[in-house]
């Protein structure tokens, strides 16, 4: 079982921040303040309920999405993170969900950063931060290096209403939910198994995942075999 080389490499980069991973189950809460993210519980997240906490911190943080219930989200601005969990929800379910946002945060957010930095130099994040416009030269060296230039948006958590997300928004998290199981329960540390089912049940006992997200995952690492062609099965009994 191995997980994609963009994932692992991610992986690595955290913990080498954080200093050294801890014992499975993980607790991320402590962690998670290596990338300057913090964690947030409230028993009503919602678009809403975001923006007035930080209106009462006096942060200003543009965050013009409509309001709608949510079971988790993270906002991310200019290097912080700030990820909002339901404290109604079982602790696996937090403890999934604080991960999922933690992987928005290191591929959506931290990377582009880190990248923009160094190849563009420090002062071009003032543009991700919509500080300033880029100039003509950033611009020209954004476009040769292949580096985005903008203020970062990010795609928050979407509820469980139907609606429907746009290709960009799926490929975002099923991003952050790969980087979620390989920070909670490595591919390698995994191991094999006879099947889903006991994979699935490996993974709820020692590595925490909630039963869903279990199942999912499970379902990542054993993927079903292809229809083997009439022809081929022939050769293959031969």
């Amino acid at each position: 079982m191995i997980a994609p080389v963009w994932c692992i490499e991610l992986a690595a980069l955290f913990w080498k921040k954080v200093g050294s991973p801890p014992p499975f189950p993980r607790d991320l809460r402590h962690a998670v303040t290596a990338v300057s993210l913090s964690v947030v519980e409230m028993t009503d997240v919602s678009v809403a309920n975001v923006r007035r906490w930080f209106e009462q911190i006096a942060i200003c943080v543009p965050l013009d999405e409509p309001d709608r219930p949510l079971r988790a989200c993270l906002v991310a601005w200019r290097g912080e993170g700030f990820a909002f969990l339901d404290s109604r929800d079982d602790p696996a379910e937090r403890a999934f969900s604080l991960a999922h946002e933690l992987g928005h945060f290191l591929r959506d957010h931290l990377r582009p950063r880190e990248t923009v930095a160094a190849r563009l130099g420090k002062a071009a994040l003032q543009v991700l931060d919509g500080q300033r416009a880029a100039t003509p030269v950033e611009r020209l060296h954004a476009v040769l290096r292949n580096v985005p230039l903008g203020p970062f948006t990010h795609l928050l958590r979407r509820d469980d209403s139907g609606c429907p997300l746009t290709p960009t928004e799926r490929d975002a998290e099923a991003a952050a939910d790969r980087l979620a199981f390989e920070l909670l329960a490595p591919a390698e540390a995994v191991g094999d198994a006879d099947g889903r089912k006991e994979l699935t049940e490996r993974l709820i006992r020692m590595f925490g995942l909630p039963p869903e997200s279990a199942a999912r995952y499970a379902t990542i690492l054993v993927p079903e075999s292809p229809p083997i062609d009439r022809a081929i099965s022939r050769l293959i009994k031969r």
